[in-house]
């Protein structure tokens, strides 16, 4: 393995171990009511949710790129406005969360059931593992017939009222809807990523199928690191109440001064 990349999973490894950190004091300081688990589980997972898109993004540096990095950051983006959503009125809203991902699990149960019937022998018994898998685990939270199964938005809102509603509209505005492109394959992504303008004067008008730029860019982590801040700080502060405290922005901005920067610049 060459230096460069001894020094990026070097710096994979530092950032892992940064964020278990961090994520770990969080939770370990946040104190259950046991009248409201189900508060507890909800906010701790989602903290888990943004810690591991973070720390996957990071372990994959070959998506440090504009055609897989948006995919990530918008991701993320979702997690802390839904996060920040539910934080308005905690004890109601996990609950309808957990309501809503309960009733989903039926109704794929229920599609798996469908399923089997046109299924070939070879698939069945993976077919009825997963449903004996996901029905045990509805029913450990509760009874499968009491769920209600919900197609719609777990919110009863789109993501945009959510984010109003959470003092969001700048983050939606100029974070989700701008990565949304990618995710949903928009002609302002495919156009700029996917395909360019043919270089004939004759067939001008005709656009060349094409795959843009890969380079590696490690300031998307950067960005990744703002929005685990955000949502971290959001449980500092409404949660543990206590001031802000998350640094994983600042923290992964000097490492890369120190580790990238710093070397590159004294060549």
């Amino acid at each position: 393995m060459n230096d460069a990349y001894t020094k990026i999973y070097d710096f994979i490894g530092a950032i892992n171990k940064e964020v278990y950190k961090n994520l770990r004091q969080r939770c370990e300081a946040y104190l259950p009511n046991f009248e409201n688990p189900e508060t507890f589980n909800v906010l701790t997972a989602l903290l888990a949710r943004q810690a591991t898109l973070m720390t996957e993004m990071a372990s994959s540096p070959s998506i440090l790129n504009g055609h897989s990095a948006p995919l990530f950051l918008r991701a993320m983006a979702d997690v802390h406005i839904t996060f920040a959503w539910i934080l308005i009125d905690p004890d109601t809203r996990a609950k309808q969360y957990i309501e809503h991902g309960l009733g989903q699990t039926v109704l794929i149960i229920d599609q798996k059931k469908l399923g089997l019937e046109s299924a070939n022998e070879k698939d069945k018994q993976k077919i009825e593992e997963a449903i004996e898998g996901l029905t045990a685990w509805v029913d450990f939270q509760k009874a499968n017939f009491l769920v209600n199964v919900n197609v719609g938005s777990w919110s009863g809102e789109n993501t945009r009222n959510m984010a109003i509603d959470a003092g969001l509209k700048g983050f939606y505005d100029h974070v989700y809807t701008p990565f949304s492109q990618c995710v949903h394959s928009t002609w302002h992504h495919v156009g700029q990523y996917n395909s360019r303008p043919s270089e004939s004067p004759f067939t001008r008008m005709f656009w060349e199928a094409n795959i843009a730029d890969r380079s590696f860019d490690i300031w998307n982590l950067h960005l990744a690191a703002k929005y685990l801040d955000k949502t971290f700080d959001a449980f500092d502060e409404k949660i543990l109440h206590r001031k802000p405290s998350s640094e994983m922005d600042k923290w992964i901005y000097d490492e890369i001064q120190t580790r990238f920067v710093s070397t590159e610049e004294g060549k």
